[in-house]
């Protein structure tokens, strides 16, 4: 047998019981800060959560806010629509009911271009694709090739955005070509 056992283990010497101590603290330390980080981590994302939800309420009170302001608009508009058909049936002359309904629309285009409405597709406009559907294509005398002759539906756009695409008939040029 050799001199060096190898089944003993040599006495833990003062640096080897610093070493323990040391990775003790450091674990410990480490386990601190972890702890720290996590509690850190799970207040931000209580908060992100809380700030989502605050958000999300402010968002929906300010969209019934601006709805709020277009029914009114449009409320003032009915009320005319109201007195109108009233005037028109105790009878009589047209004339002034039909100027009346007229003073209405034009009442109620003005509220819906104020709030950033427009009309879009005349006959006679070039068509395009991105914002008209074709019905039919068919020959037109004064209308040129792939222009609008005649419109069925008209077309919306709220602000920069395309709410209804206008519904055309394209013409295809006169009959002769």
């Amino acid at each position: 047998m050799s001199d060096i056992d190898t089944n003993e283990s040599p006495e833990p010497g003062p640096e080897t019981l610093e070493t323990v101590d040391d990775s003790e603290t450091a674990v410990n330390t480490l386990k601190q800060e972890l702890d720290a980080s996590r509690d850190r981590y799970l207040r931000l994302m209580a908060e992100f959560d809380n700030y989502k939800r605050r958000a999300a309420k402010e968002y929906e009170r300010l969209t019934e806010s601006a709805n709020e302001k277009l029914m009114l608009e449009i409320v003032e508009v009915r009320e005319n629509f109201e007195r109108a058909l009233k005037a028109g049936e105790s009878g009589g002359d047209f004339a002034p009911f039909f100027d009346g309904m007229r003073l209405i629309f034009a009442k109620f285009e003005e509220v819906l271009s104020r709030n950033g409405l427009t009309v879009f597709a005349e006959p006679g406009e070039p068509f395009d694709p991105a914002v008209h559907d074709a019905l039919v294509n068919t020959p037109h005398p004064e209308i040129p090739a792939e222009h609008i002759a005649e419109v069925f539906e008209r077309g919306y756009r709220l602000k920069d955005k395309i709410v209804k695409h206008a519904r055309v008939i394209v013409s295809s040029g006169t009959g002769g070509e």
